[in-house]
């Protein structure tokens, strides 16, 4: 189900079983350190909620599939795509939305990137949707820092954390993503310590590269 993104393999497994078993929660807290892929696989497990398939999910061929892809589909909302602050005004206006039923789907997704970015006061607002959510409503909260995620969030949420990618999946991706294939143990080393063990964007790659 999830076989473009590297790593994370409990997760992946986690999540491919809440689609398949059709016990898909009303709320999911992604935590880890930055580019590892939180945002990648939640988009990805949004796309298979929404998929209309009665087999493999998701199909790709489907109409959800396909407006997700082109970034279209109106049962799929991605909130804070910029990493700035979340403010109150942006969560009513989220409740507003999903107080609004899905439109030719089961549910509705709501994404929440850099959750640890909202100020208390929406953090408080948010809660109000996580305690009561309407039976169509997936929220996925996506945090580098859990410590300023409040505790009252995270106990209505299942949380699932990310480790650091290992030196064998950097190289996949490395190879897959980047066409990269002479690659020795030194430049991984130096590309983990660089990038956090992150999945890493082309242009540090590129600098790393060239500085050793």
């Amino acid at each position: 189900m999830f076989e473009n993104i590297t790593g994370h393999e409990n997760i992946k497994n986690i999540l491919e079983n809440n689609i398949n078993t059709k016990n898909i929660l009303h709320s999911y807290l992604f935590i880890g350190e930055e580019g590892i892929g939180k945002k990648m696989l939640a988009k990805e497990f949004a796309k298979a909620i929404l998929c209309t398939s009665e087999n493999s999910k998701p199909c790709e061929i489907c109409k959800s599939c396909v407006e997700f892809n082109s970034n279209n589909n109106v049962n799929f909302n991605l909130i804070n795509e910029e990493s700035t602050a979340i403010k109150i005004d942006q969560i009513r206006n989220m409740q507003v939305k999903i107080a609004e039923k899905p439109i030719n789907s089961d549910y509705k997704v709501y994404l929440i990137n850099d959750v640890e970015l909202m100020t208390v006061e929406a953090q408080n607002c948010l809660l109000k949707t996580l305690e009561e959510p309407p039976e169509y409503i997936v929220i996925i909260l996506i945090t580098s820092n859990e410590n300023k995620v409040l505790n009252t969030i995270k106990s209505r949420c299942m949380k699932l954390y990310f480790n650091n990618l290992s030196n064998a999946d950097i190289e996949k991706v490395l190879k897959v993503q980047f066409g990269m294939n002479d690659i020795n143990d030194s430049f991984l080393d130096a590309t983990s310590r660089k990038c956090k063990k992150s999945i890493i964007n082309k242009r540090k790659i590129i600098r790393i590269r060239a500085n050793k």
